[in-house]
């Protein structure tokens, strides 16, 4: 299943959907307000949190938060709907994200990583130190 990354800014009507399918299956404390999920990302995207996301057919599958400051993204809470869970979605979207940080010449980090998401940044060239996964643009 080939997953396109995409940077989602401005969600259409079936991203919201999609985004509403894909943080219904994250834990509650990622969101605001669990019972308004369109809300509480909105609020994300309006305190210049973006929303990465693994498109397949036209249809949103998984996304993470990522803040940027300076030349480092912060990769968070990131959320695969079930129904695709072990489907390498996750894998695939690090991947491009690994690509696309080192074309625009970004620091990757991310906390808190899913033990089964850990060996898949090691893979890719991410330094685990106390926890943070750190990756710098080859």
């Amino acid at each position: 299943m080939p997953v396109l990354l995409e940077h989602i800014t401005q969600p259409t009507e079936q991203d919201w959907i999609d985004l509403g399918k894909i943080y219904s299956d994250a834990p509650q404390e990622w969101l605001e307000n669990s019972d308004d999920i369109k809300s509480s990302l909105q609020k994300l995207l309006d305190q210049d949190i973006w929303f990465i996301a693994g498109r397949f057919n036209a249809r949103l599958l998984a996304a993470l938060k990522a803040k940027k400051e300076g030349n480092t993204i912060y990769l968070s809470d990131l959320s695969v709907r079930k129904v695709t869970v072990k489907r390498g979605v996750a894998h695939q979207m690090m991947h491009h994200m690994r690509i696309w940080a080192d074309e625009q010449g970004y620091t990757l980090v991310a906390k808190d990583v899913p033990p089964e998401l850990a060996n898949a940044l090691i893979n890719r060239e991410f330094v685990e130190e106390e926890g943070v996964f750190k990756r710098n643009p080859r």
